[in-house]
């Protein structure tokens, strides 16, 4: 049986509540794939597939034995569980020092060595004139890929402006208040907290998210600046404005016309359409990836060309650029990457002016305040409106940055910041007096530090351990108030939250409440289902209902692994749990916090486990499922709140003994762990085992052909990985890479990571003068495997008495950094051309501090030609 229907997903989310409804299909089809193995077949479509397209995807099922396939645009994809903090999986913070920490990047000049550090930094007592502020959401900009890659040697530190809400002031700081929502110009703003200078802040304009207004700070003062300030842009002269659809150009255009200037425009052919939707017509528009734009807009200003130039290309772009400025014409660098020289530019291009700028140094805090203010203004009048902004979890920083890195986007993308939960707020916990309600109780005082609970179930003050449990939390520095309420109830609900004392308003909710009532698929009835679907997927949509409107940290619903492996006799609790796991996409796709945690089995029993004897213990434990400890499970819980995705799972799966099953018995969605298990065990055989010592070790045990396939899969799976694709097989070994979808950034990731696990030093242009996956491996066998050479010339002679006067030769710091050098020269001079860095041509900081995409691109093609 194939059963179809359309799945919430992070590309497609509910809106209208229809399909969070619909996804329960999927939990209930699972639990029936379980007790009935190869009979369900559940296809999930993305309304664009045809016939043969679905007909494919069915066979493939088939042949493969899977369970469930989604079809995206043509693409057949199938899930799979991951381990948090691998892969494409999420980024997580220490729980145990929720606020200091942030994404930097460690190690290799890689996007997935993107990873949190500590910052104890951003606690320590202000300065006078700082803020400490919250961070909300921080906007992304071509500087964090390109520092990230490490093509800024030295520069560290990722995230330059956001939003937030203030936390702390400083001494001297009048205008900002603690509580404030504010954005602006932030140091290193992937993380929970900043601190800046209050001057590089302003107010949140009213009806902005902080999406929103994460987007503004950099993109539109450096556009103000530059056409306000420096070209002194007036009305009916006309502007060239390059790379119109990123964040800058965006925020030039509504500038520039807001100015009464006439404004010309370039963006890559792709993004023409963007264009075409800001108002710029096709005679007012060129692309930004050929020198036609000169022509473009010579013909239609009769020859005249431009008064203003406002810059984001590089080279033979520069110099087209600075043949269309009128008499009296000003161009406006903001990139860097290719700066000229001021007198020159006026002794070639008489009348014209040259200016390079960079936002932060030449403007300075008091004029970067100053511009805040009249940027405001011009909000709050309507007459400049916030760019088009894609959102993104902290968590998967790695994915947005690599997305950037690729030119995917348009406008802004930016950051969500996982808010803190206030410890003086209110925090409601549904099924509070049960087990694992008090537990949780429990550990959000002892760890989090909440002083205020409401714990809700039906029995309220009458259940059991409800006496015993308030005591024990008051003992503990916490004010419990214990109710009876059925949540299932939206009138009972509301009435809940709106009775919480003002003084401690809502700041979390936990929804842990659930029964359970099993039967096999063809026992179940109306009652069953609804009796289950009441107490856990009713109450979730009455708790999202009721608190919409409240600016909440928190929102946690207790899934059930049933949800998403499917459980023998449960499909109504797995359909109701499915609908919790589709609630959390649908509330953060709102931008409100959302969670749904699918847990496995807590070692201690509780109301719905308690039945469960010895022998079900064991079978469990056979299956590769084992029982989580309390206190291992309520980390778990602080992992998943900050971890981002709104649907994870936390199971104890001991992987080894999934791994021990034979292949046609293990689920189809744990594959990918125990893949990950093997390749483990290989890997630590293989560092252990003297023949096979590291990657050379393992190549000399090898025959030639054996080597090519070893590191043919090598590149493959990096291959894979920098295009975001967790399936080697999206990499043909014969496909060219430019056909892949590779372009200069992601060459020099996957240079990067090439060069990390090889040991070798690797050219900028490695990956464009080996145009496949196969050629690639030819070249690293070579290198790593060379044919025993002939030393009988007399260069390879003067090698060896050169290798043999090093074995006896002790040399000291300063000698061995100078026999370092000679050697390194030698090396290029074999080579073709100068001595590179790690990662090639450097570029220095504030080259890439207000960079376009196309600028940047420009300035890499330039280093890496295909």
């Amino acid at each position: 049986m194939v059963v179809t229907h359309g799945a919430v997903t992070a590309d497609r989310p509910a809106e209208d509540g229809v399909q969070v409804g619909d996804a329960a299909v999927w939990g209930l089809v699972r639990s029936a794939q379980s007790e009935n193995p190869g009979r369900f077949l559940l296809l999930d479509l993305d309304g664009e597939a045809n016939a043969d397209t679905v007909r494919a995807a069915v066979t493939h099922a088939v042949e493969r034995d899977e369970p469930q396939l989604a079809l995206r645009a043509g693409r057949v994809l199938v899930p799979r569980l991951v381990r948090a903090g691998t892969g494409g999986a999420g980024l997580v913070g220490p729980v145990e020092q929720p606020a200091a920490w942030r994404l930097d990047t460690v190690g290799t000049a890689t996007l997935d060595n993107v990873v949190p550090v500590p910052c104890p930094e951003v606690l320590e007592p202000l300065g006078t004139g700082q803020v400490r502020v919250a961070v909300r959401a921080a906007g992304i900009n071509f500087r964090d890929v390109v520092v990230s890659l490490g093509m800024v040697p030295g520069q560290t530190g990722l995230g330059g402006e956001g939003a937030g809400v203030v936390v702390d002031i400083g001494p001297g700081v009048t205008d900002v208040a603690v509580g404030d929502r504010v954005m602006g110009v932030f140091d290193q703003s992937f993380g929970p907290l900043t601190v800046t200078d209050a001057r590089l802040v302003a107010p949140v304009p009213d009806g902005w998210s902080f999406q929103q207004a994460a987007a503004v700070p950099v993109a539109f003062l450096t556009a103000w600046y530059g056409l306000t300030d420096l070209a002194g842009l007036r009305p009916g002269q006309s502007v060239l404005i390059h790379a119109a659809t990123g964040g800058v150009g965006m925020a030039a255009v509504q500038i520039a016309r807001h100015l009464g200037a006439e404004v010309y425009a370039t963006a890559s052919p792709g993004k023409h359409t963007v264009l075409e939707a800001m108002g710029i017509d096709q005679v007012h528009r060129a692309s930004s990836r050929d020198l036609d734009f000169e022509y473009v807009v010579r013909e239609a200003t009769d020859g005249r060309g431009v008064d203003v130039v406002l810059n984001s290309l590089a080279g033979p772009f520069v110099d087209a650029s600075l043949r269309l400025l009128a008499d009296g014409g000003r161009l406006l660098e903001m990139g860097k990457t290719d700066i000229r020289d001021p007198e020159r530019i006026a002794a070639e291009h008489p009348g014209v002016r040259y200016e390079a700028y960079d936002l932060i140094s030449d403007a300075g805090p008091d004029r970067i305040g100053r511009m805040l203010d009249e940027l405001a203004e011009l909000f709050a009048s309507g007459d400049l409106v916030p760019p088009p902004v894609r959102s993104w979890p902290l968590s998967r920083a790695r994915e947005a940055l690599r997305h950037l890195s690729q030119a995917k986007h348009t406008g802004k993308l930016v950051l969500d910041v996982p808010a803190r939960v206030d410890p003086e707020g209110t925090v409601l916990i549904t099924g509070g007096t049960g087990t694992l309600g008090g537990q949780v109780a429990e550990h959000l005082v002892r760890t989090w530090g909440i002083r205020h609970l409401l714990l809700v179930s039906r029995s309220g003050p009458d259940s059991p351990a409800s006496k015993e449990l308030a005591l024990h939390l008051g003992e503990l520095g916490a004010e419990v108030r214990i109710a009876a309420a059925d949540v299932a109830d939206a009138t009972a609900v509301a009435e809940l939250v709106a009775g919480i004392d003002p003084a401690h308003p809502l700041t979390g909710v936990v929804h842990a409440a659930g029964v359970l009532d099993d039967a096999v698929v063809t026992s179940q009835s109306p009652e069953r289902l609804a009796r289950v679907w009441g107490a856990k997927t009713t109450a979730a949509s009455n708790l999202h209902a009721a608190t919409a409107h409240l600016p909440l940290a928190m929102f946690v619903m207790f899934s059930s692994a049933a949800g998403v492996m499917g459980s023998p006799g449960q499909a109504n609790y797995a359909a109701a749990n499915a609908f919790c796991d589709a609630l959390a996409s649908h509330r953060q796709h709102l931008g409100l916090p959302g969670v749904s945690v699918a847990w496995g089995l807590w070692a201690e029993a509780s109301g719905m486990t308690g039945h469960l004897a010895e022998a079900d213990l064991a079978r469990m434990a056979r299956s590769g499922i084992a029982a989580m400890p309390s206190d291992q499970a309520l980390r778990l819980l602080d992992a998943a709140c900050w971890h981002g995705d709104p649907q994870p799972a936390a199971v104890g799966l001991d992987v080894r003994a999934l791994s021990a099953q034979p292949a046609d018995a293990l689920p189809a969605l744990l594959r990918a762990l125990t893949a990950d298990a093997r390749g483990a065990t290989a890997r630590r055989t293989a560092a252990t085992g003297a023949p096979a010592a590291g990657l050379v070790g393992r190549l000399a045990a090898l025959t030639p052909d054996e080597q090519h396939r070893e590191l043919l899969n090598l590149v493959r799976t990096q291959a894979a990985a920098v295009l975001g694709h967790t399936d080697t097989g999206a990499v043909d070994s014969y496909t060219p890479f430019k056909d892949l979808g590779f372009d200069s950034l992601t060459a020099v990731e996957l240079r990067n990571r090439l060069a990390a696990a090889t040991g070798l030093r690797l050219p900028a242009t490695f990956i464009f003068r080996h145009p496949t996956s196969s050629a690639i491996a030819d070249d690293l066998r070579e290198q790593l495997c060379p044919v025993a050479a002939d030393t009988s010339g007399p260069v390879f002679g003067e090698l060896e008495k050169l290798e043999g006067a090093m074995a006896r030769f002790v040399p000291d710091d300063q000698a061995r950094g100078r026999l370092a050098k000679r050697l390194e020269a030698l090396l290029w001079r074999l080579g073709d051309g100068a001595p590179e860095t790690a990662v090639g041509r450097t570029v220095d900081d504030g080259a890439v501090e207000a960079a376009s995409d196309d600028e940047l691109f420009a300035f890499i093609d330039r280093e890496l030609p295909s």
